[in-house]
């Protein structure tokens, strides 16, 4: 699977660095694990297995368009997002999105498993996301880029 690349994209190339230098750590499992943007992760490849499916995303609805809100906003589209997804019969693990400088703190997420890339997509569309991170069956996170 390819990536969009960055220089088609809107998002300034500064952001989009940060993006691929996020911690993404996935804290619902034990032991909790880290995934890295275009690095094969094995935790992620035996958590696919494990759950019988092929694909996941790591999604958040934190911070529309990169723009920091308080965290009760954030905290109500977080919860809208886990609503949207139970509904849609998927399974989630908690995570955070962590920036590896400590500029920006970290950001509430959720590991969606067996999810496609498509609607993987439309939801960070939905949610007014720059991107998101989606895993096929190799088990390497790409960022997906949705402008």
């Amino acid at each position: 699977m390819t990536t969009q690349p960055p220089e088609s994209s809107r998002v300034a190339p500064t952001l989009i660095a940060a993006y691929r230098a996020t911690h993404y750590c996935v804290n619902g499992v034990s032991p909790p694990f880290l995934l890295r943007v275009d690095e094969v992760n094995a935790d992620l490849a035996a958590c696919h297995l494990a759950r019988a499916v092929e694909s996941s995303a790591f999604l958040t609805a934190w911070n529309p368009g990169s723009r920091p809100m308080v965290d009760e906003d954030n905290a109500l589209a977080q919860d809208r997002l886990r609503r949207t997804l139970e509904a849609r019969g998927y399974a989630l693990l908690e995570g955070l999105g962590v920036d590896p400088t400590g500029q920006w703190a970290g950001e509430e997420s959720f590991l969606v498993l067996g999810i496609g890339r498509e609607a993987a997509c439309e939801l960070g569309r939905e949610f007014r996301q720059h991107g998101i991170v989606w895993s096929g069956a190799d088990a390497v996170p790409h960022l997906v880029m949705l402008e």
